[in-house]
C-alpha cells in the first residue's frame, strides 16, 4: 500500500542520514515521525521509526552515563526553594536561568545546547531561590532532580507544547507537583519570582534580636507552620528553654506575646525569648 509521504519527510530523512550527534539524530527522528501520515499504509513504517528512536534514546543515555554527566547527587539544594525549569529545546530555559541568577550557562541557536543540568541562585525578598535547568532530553536521572524540587516551572508558548510537557510529567509521576506556567518573558522576572513565593505554599519568617531590627534573610517554612517548627529549625535544643515570642506585623496587635502553637503568617517578624 502506498505511503504518500510528503516532500518534507524526505528532506528530514536526508538531514537525519547526515546527522553527526546523537542529540541531533533524536530530534530529527522525532520530526520524521511527526511528518509521517497516519494511515494503514504507514503502520509498518511508523513502528520501525519508533523502534529506531527508542534505540537512539538508549544510546544517548548510555553515552551520557559514560561521559560522567552530572546526576542528582551533584545538584545539591543550596537555596531555600528549589525550582526545576522544564521546557523543550529552544524554549528559553538557559536565557531565563542566566537572567535570573547570572549562572554561566551557554546560550546557543542550535537545539540541545544544554546537555547537563545547570543551576543558579537568586536572592528575592529575603529568600534564596535556586533554579535548575533540566535538559530537554528528559532523562530519568535528570527528572529525579525534578522529584526533589519544591516547584516546577514550565516554559511553553503554545498549548500544544504545554500538553506535551504535561504528558512528560505524568509519565514521570510528577503530575502532583506544584507548577507554574511561564509563557512570556514580557511578564517580567519580578512578577515570576513573586508568583513562586506566593503560589508555592511557602511563608517567609524574619527573626530579630531584642532591641534590634529584623535581618534581611528570611527563614522559609511551609504554609500552616507553627512557631514550634520555626524554633526547631533554628535550634532543636531551644524548645526546652523557650519562654515566649513576640510577633511584629502590620496589625494593631503587633508586638503581642505568643506561644509555640501560634500559627505563623507570611512576613511575620519573630522575637524569641528564652528562659
Amino acid at each position: 500500500m502506498p505511503t504518500n509521504l510528503p516532500a518534507e519527510w524526505y528532506l528530514c530523512e536526508k538531514r537525519l542520514s547526515g546527522a553527526k550527534t546523537s542529540e541531533e539524530k533524536v530530534e530529527l527522528m522525532k520530526q520524521l515521525i511527526s511528518l509521517t501520515p497516519r494511515h494503514k499504509g504507514t503502520e509498518h513504517l511508523l513502528a520501525n521509526l519508533r523502534k529506531r528512536l527508542s534505540r537512539l534514546k538508549d544510546d544517548l543515555e548510555r553515552k551520557s552515563r559514560k561521559s560522567g554527566a552530572r546526576s542528582q547527587e551533584t545538584i545539591k539544594k543550596s537555596g531555600d526553594i528549589l525550582v526545576s525549569i522544564i521546557g523543550f529545546t529552544q524554549s528559553g530555559k538557559s536565557t531565563l536561568l542566566k537572567s535570573l541568577t547570572n549562572a554561566p550557562v551557554e546560550i546557543g541557536s542550535n537545539p540541545y545546547t544544554t546537555k547537563e543540568p545547570a543551576t543558579g541562585v537568586c536572592f528575592f525578598e529575603g529568600v534564596n531561590i535556586q533554579f535548575v535547568e533540566i535538559p530537554s532530553f528528559f532523562h530519568k536521572r535528570d527528572m529525579s532532580i525534578v522529584h526533589a524540587s519544591d516547584l516546577i516551572l514550565l516554559l511553553s508558548n503554545n498549548q500544544k507544547d504545554l500538553e506535551k510537557l504535561e504528558k512528560i510529567l505524568r509519565n514521570n509521576k510528577l503530575e502532583g507537583k506544584h507548577k507554574i506556567i511561564f509563557n512570556s518573558y514580557s511578564k517580567g522576572y519580578a512578577k515570576l519570582l513573586g508568583q513562586i513565593l506566593n503560589d508555592g505554599n511557602f511563608i517567609r519568617i524574619f527573626t530579630k534580636p531584642m532591641g534590634k531590627k529584623a535581618g534581611e534573610k528570611a527563614i522559609v517554612l511551609k504554609k500552616g507552620s507553627a512557631l514550634r517548627e520555626l524554633v526547631r529549625k533554628i535550634n532543636e535544643s531551644w524548645i526546652n528553654n523557650f519562654k515566649f515570642a513576640r510577633i511584629f506585623d502590620d496589625t494593631k496587635f503587633s508586638g503581642r506575646q505568643v506561644g509555640l502553637e501560634y500559627n505563623l503568617k507570611d512576613k511575620d517578624v519573630v522575637e524569641i525569648h528564652m528562659m
